[in-house]
């Protein structure tokens, strides 16, 4: 199993020793009693009950290998003690994640993926690793910087100070120390450009976002030089974008103007080359990917999908344009732009299956990382059931596997179905539905809504993750991309706007009709679970009774929408799209029916157990947003209970509270809904580090 995991397993041990009872808590299950899992149970089809802390607290997963840039090191993430760290070995110890070639770092919880650019990142040395943390859940995000030839030395905390963002924008020179960060120390609404040097730890600002010229977004070359930056023309939120490439003399020159409802995004910039590729839906409805000449400014449609946006391009490490793009109809899929990685990818898959390390055929396999020769490559390959890492040598034609075997999933898990359905104005609606297994007929469904609304739920491998733990207890799970989502192009998505008390609510309760409709679902015992929007549509949803719910289970919910509004992160450029979707709190008539049409100003209409979850950092939706829901339930008298977490967020990281925080759900499901729990688990009375 590795030696990184060896003193949480003695802690572990230790802990069992000091107290035999503990034995005993552990198997304080809650059976279930619903009816047709009764009826499972008795028949003898239910899977095993999968301890929580297999959810959330896995420590044998080794994953989300990173080639460093020379192809000679990769690093994971893995348990180091009893918390999350990295572990860095050499592509020549690949097939041994956690052995003792494995030099191992303690990070602590990293911050939430792509909030501020990646998680972790090799510097072009192949000797540093930039991370990212969020140590309260803020997301003022800081950059610290491991030396991984002295794993006993301290991180360098290269943007030290509470209440400033800093993101990680682009690596330096070939061979060096050096990457480009972006914050807003000196202006919290706007983010000035540096770079900073490990081996030196010294800082040096590049570019200023000066007073009106409100730059939203900084761009590194392939030279590793500034090349452009995204800027907003007007004051305002939904003024006109321009992107602008720098020039020789450091003056800027407008590329291309974007408006407001507009997407445009560079994804790499080539001056040497004269090209710019960016994902674009400018002119049309979907996202599509563009290659552009630089110099005439003409544009040449790559790729592009009839049925939805695209979602992201890979790229060779440094220079050159896209070699395939991913996009998800329905279940995830790759097209390539270049045969010869196409072939690479799918000769290391046939390897890999005909070694019995992939169960079936992938769903997807893509590439996740590359070394900059191209020599090397992580392929990420997904099937129905598990998600395994390979690494390919394409000198030696051969694969190795770099995640560690576990145990087969295929008799505890289900897999997520896609499936459509055209609501009742003729819009097709998207969505996932996973079944539990073993369960005959109508089964318990947790109704679990996505947030954003500017989001959209994807589709996920039977593995160890939030919608097999429900599945697990008993529950079908279904999952709707309604009107507002992205991902289905621009006219679906601003069909949301000005309906999310309206017809976005009833996409949602048409789906739950579809699954009642097909047998999949109990009409008498039904829940809503959802975070942020998700959350606020669980208020609505037991607000507006399309169905007799049974109970709710709302995080970080928004119960009042002028006062999100107003209390805005100074960083955020999106305040048109809310004024879009919910009203412009500026206007004291769109004020009141925002105010109106939230939650809080209809709670009393709210009459099913609730259960609310809420972190004390939350800096989009306020926790005094879930104070209010309920304080005003419980002077109602109604059924409601009250979860903080001081130390989170808008989403819930450290795995100990994440713990928590689901066993929590287990129990009030169970109690609602009739699943199963599997009651307390010992890992609850583990020690954490910050």
């Amino acid at each position: 199993m590795g030696t990184t995991q060896r003193p949480l397993r003695r802690r572990i041990a230790a802990l069992a020793l000091a107290g035999g009872s503990l034995a005993l808590l552990g198997a304080c299950g809650t059976a279930p009693t619903h009816p047709a899992l009764v009826s499972a149970e008795q028949n003898n089809t239910l899977p095993p009950l999968v301890p929580m802390r297999r959810f959330v607290a896995n420590v044998d997963a080794v994953n989300g290998h990173v080639l460093s840039p020379d192809g000679q090191q990769l690093v994971s993430v893995q348990t180091v003690g009893t918390d999350v760290g990295l572990g860095v070995r050499k592509t020549a110890d690949a097939a041994e994640p956690g052995g003792a070639g494995t030099r191992t770092f303690t990070t602590g919880t990293l911050a939430r993926p792509f909030v501020s650019g990646p998680t972790y990142t090799w510097l072009r040395n192949s000797r540093h690793i930039a991370y990212l943390k969020d140590f309260t859940g803020d997301e003022n995000t800081q950059i610290f910087v491991l030396d991984t030839q002295l794993p006993d030395a301290k991180p360098w905390a290269v943007t030290p100070g509470a209440g400033i963002r800093s993101a990680y924008v682009g690596a330096g020179a070939p061979g060096s120390a050096s990457f480009f960060f972006s914050n807003n120390r000196r202006d919290r609404s706007s983010m000035d450009l540096f770079e900073a040097d490990a081996l030196t730890r010294a800082v040096r600002e590049v570019a200023r976002s000066e007073p009106g010229s409100r730059v939203v977004g900084w761009f590194i070359d392939t030279q590793r030089e500034l090349a452009g930056r995204m800027r907003q023309l007007g004051d305002d939120d939904g003024s006109d974008l321009v992107l602008e490439l720098r020039q020789p003399d450091g003056s800027w020159r407008a590329f291309r103007t974007v408006q407001a409802f507009d997407s445009y995004w560079p994804q790499r910039i080539d001056r040497a080359a004269g090209k710019l590729w960016a994902f674009t839906n400018v002119g049309r409805d979907k996202l599509v990917l563009v290659e552009t000449d630089l110099a005439t400014g003409n544009e040449k449609v790559l790729a592009e999908n009839a049925e939805v946006d695209l979602d992201y391009g890979v790229f060779p490490p440094q220079q050159g344009g896209p070699l395939a793009y991913v996009y998800e109809p329905d279940r995830p899929r790759i097209a390539y732009l270049d045969a010869a990685l196409e072939r690479d990818v799918r000769t290391a898959v046939k390897q890999a299956r005909e070694r019995g390390w992939l169960d079936a055929e992938p769903v997807i396999a893509r590439p996740w990382s590359m070394s900059e020769d191209r020599q090397r490559l992580v392929v990420s390959a997904v099937t129905e059931n598990e998600g395994t890492e390979l690494l390919w040598d394409r000198g030696t034609q051969q694969v190795q596997r770099l995640t560690p075997p576990r145990p087969p999933t295929n008799a505890l898990f289900s897999p997520m179905e896609p499936f459509s359905f055209k609501a009742s104005d003729g819009l097709v609606v998207h969505g996932y539905l996973v079944r539990p297994r073993g369960v005959q007929g109508p089964a318990p469904l947790v109704v679990d809504i996505h947030g954003g609304p500017w989001v959209r739920d994807r589709w996920r491998a039977a593995s160890y993750n939030g919608t097999q733990m429900l599945a697990n207890r008993g529950y079908a799970v279904l999952n709707v991309n309604y009107r507002g989502s992205t991902g289905y192009g621009r006219a679906f998505m601003m069909a949301g706007a000005n309906e999310t008390n309206g017809r976005l609510q009833r996409d949602i309760a048409e789906a739950v009709q579809w699954a009642i409709d097909r047998g999949v679902a109990d009409p008498q015992r039904m829940a809503v679970l959802g975070a942020s929007f998700g959350g606020y549509s669980v208020l609505t949803q037991l607000i507006q009774k399309p169905h007799d719910y049974r109970c709710g289970v709302d995080l970080v919910g928004v119960a009042n929408w002028p006062r999100v509004i107003e209390n805005w992160p100074p960083f955020w450029r999106n305040r048109h799209y809310f004024a879009a979707f919910y009203g412009d709190v500026n206007k004291p008539e769109e004020r009141a029916r925002m105010l109106k049409n939230s939650p809080i100003s209809q709670i009393d209409r709210i009459t099913a157990p609730l259960l609310v979850i809420h972190g004390g950092n939350d800096v989009r939706v306020l926790r005094q947003d879930s104070d209010d829901v309920v304080a005003e339930l419980r002077k109602l008298g109604r059924p409601v209970e009250f979860m903080t977490f001081p130390d989170e967020g808008h989403s819930v990281r450290k795995w100990r509270n994440r713990l928590a925080q689901s066993r929590k759900i287990e129990d009030a499901l169970a109690t609602c809904l009739g699943g199963r729990s599997n009651g307390f688990d010992f890992y609850e009375l583990m020690p954490r580090q910050q």
